[in-house]
Order: C-alpha cells, then structure tokens, then sequence
C-alpha cells in the first residue's frame, strides 16, 4: 500500500535559471534554503495541485535559522543571511521556477493572518527570459527522447504490476516538460 501521505519532492536549487549568473546564483541559495526546509519537514505554502509555492520574504531567514539550529543540517547551510533586498530584484530574472510576483494569501501557517507572499509556479519556465545562444537543440531533443522512451517503458511494465501506479500530476507535468523543450526547439528552427 502507498503512502497517500507522502509528497514526492524534487530538490529546486539544481534546477534554477536566470538570464544571468549573480540573479541565478542568488537564486539558487533561496531554492537551496527552500529544498534543505522541505528535508527538514518545515511547513509553508505549497500548492501541489498547481505546483505553486509560496515563501514569505520575511521569514526566509528565519527558515535559514532554524536550519543551522538542527544538528542534521550543520554545515549544509549558509553561514551568512539572504539579503532580502538584493534577491528582491534577481527574481525578475528567473527563468525557471517561474516568478509569479507578490501577492497576499491567507493561510493556516500563518494563524490565518493575511501576509505577503513571493509566489513561484514550479511546473513552468518563463518563455521570454530564455537566452538566445543558452538553448542546446541536440540536448533538448535527447531529453524529450529520453523521457518519451522511460514513460514508455514504465507504462509497459505497469500493466497488470499493482505496484507501479502513477499520479495524473506526473503525468501532466512530464508532458508540459515535453512541450516546453518542443516548443523551445520549434522557436530555434523558425
């Protein structure tokens, strides 16, 4: 029996892009704050349904804190704090997660209070921060290829196997996977 519990997670911080080197890295040392809290099991807003998370700027240090606090994170952390102010505008530059902007929510987390909130949409890449000589076409069609051919094999080896079982979400975020790499090769051709 599979644990409905359990949230399958994707480490963010290897994954960031950004126009250019100081707003991705800058970026990354968010997302790497985020991924070590995420290990940690500390709660913020995360959306799986639509692959939103959203992060409080104020309390980012405050995460970075009560990391360096946990025995098990000793020394996987930054010794210095984020500077709010100086990421405030590398988050412009994201290409991927996408920056969705600044918004109020009201959430649980935060005893129902309304608060402010970056918001990043996991599952998308910004089309129009892409660099032009940064897009690989070989590597990007060997990756479409690549996750053609294992989706392949697996729902192959599913049938009739009760272990294997997939989320619709998998299945839908592969495939906007597929499309973005497909249409980030038809945007070269043309």
């Amino acid at each position: 029996m599979l644990n409905e519990a359990i949230i399958p997670y994707v480490p963010i911080a290897p994954r960031v892009q950004a126009r250019n080197p100081k707003s991705e890295l800058l970026c990354q040392q968010l997302f790497t704050i985020i991924d070590l809290a995420v290990a940690a099991q500390m709660s913020f807003n995360h959306d799986t349904q639509t692959g939103k998370l959203s992060l409080c700027p104020g309390q980012i240090n405050d995460l970075l804190r009560e990391l360096k606090s946990q025995e098990e994170f000793v020394g996987k952390t930054m010794d210095k704090e984020l500077n709010i102010e100086i990421l405030k505008p590398a988050l412009d530059d994201l290409i991927y997660p996408k920056f969705n902007g600044v918004f109020e929510v009201t959430s649980p987390i935060w005893n129902s209070n309304k608060v402010t909130v970056w918001q990043f949409q996991l599952n998308q890449i910004v089309r129009e921060n892409q660099m032009n000589g940064k897009i690989d076409v070989d590597l990007l069609l060997d990756q479409v290829l690549a996750n053609i051919r294992i989706w392949r094999a697996s729902l192959e080896t599913s049938t009739g196997n009760p272990q294997v079982t997939y989320d619709s979400n998998d299945l839908i975020y592969k495939l906007l996977d597929i499309e973005q790499k497909l249409d980030q090769i038809q945007q070269v051709i043309e």
